[in-house]
């Protein structure tokens, strides 16, 4: 980088990451539930052609291992012509399977949920433990360096950054790499590691640059 026009002094603390991992907590679970509700909207959906095609198929099949005859073609014929009073007579009781299934379903979601939920938890928990530290940001016009207390500092140019979004308390920035993965820097805009009034100068500093980077993205 070339002479650094400003820097940014915070801390990721706990309260961060708690915050963190109930919002991706919520999403996982609403992403849980949607996929289930699709697969056994999915499966209700199969039942009445399940209940009326199978046993044909399998009559035919038997038929033709048998020898295609004259009489199996007959067979097959007048099993097609009971297709559709078979198909009006299954609906009903297609209809109180569908109902079984769904609340079946939903018993095994109820039952699942507290397990799953917790397992989740865990799991981001650990991935956003390791996010907690101190953190330093020097930024000028070409991009901006992070660095993390004891560890490599990651430089950023702004011509790399294609994703930028504010939230009350964040800014979020991203390069192409990052955000397939689905991370990106999470910068406070309030600290208590420098004094308030000199991190909002800097932290407006920093909004432009990355308002900049993502209006040209």
């Amino acid at each position: 980088m070339s002479e650094t026009c400003g820097e940014l002094r915070y801390t990721i603390t706990a309260a961060h990451t708690r915050h963190w991992v109930d919002e991706a907590l919520e999403r996982e679970m609403r992403r849980d539930d949607a996929l289930a509700e699709r697969l056994g909207a999915a499966q209700q959906r199969a039942v009445t052609p399940m209940l009326v095609l199978l046993p044909v198929c399998g009559a035919a099949w038997l038929l033709f291992h048998r020898g295609a005859t004259p009489q199996t073609w007959m067979t097959l014929a007048l099993a097609a012509l009971l297709l559709v009073p078979a198909w009006r007579f299954a609906r009903p009781f297609a209809a109180r399977l569908r109902r079984t299934m769904a609340q079946q379903q939903t018993d095994s979601t109820a039952r699942g949920r507290p397990l799953s939920r917790a397992l989740a938890r865990l799991t981001l928990e650990t991935r956003f433990k390791r996010l907690q530290g101190d953190y330093r940001v020097q930024f000028d016009a070409q991009g901006m360096q992070v660095a993390r207390a004891g560890q490599r500092p990651a430089l950023l140019r702004w011509s790399d950054v294609v994703h930028v979004r504010e939230t009350d308390t964040f800014l979020v920035v991203a390069c192409a790499a990052l955000h397939r993965r689905g991370q990106a820097y999470w910068i406070p805009k309030h600290s208590d590691a420098m004094d308030p009034e000199v991190y909002r100068e800097g932290m407006q500093g920093l909004l432009g640059h990355c308002r900049a980077a993502a209006a040209a993205a």
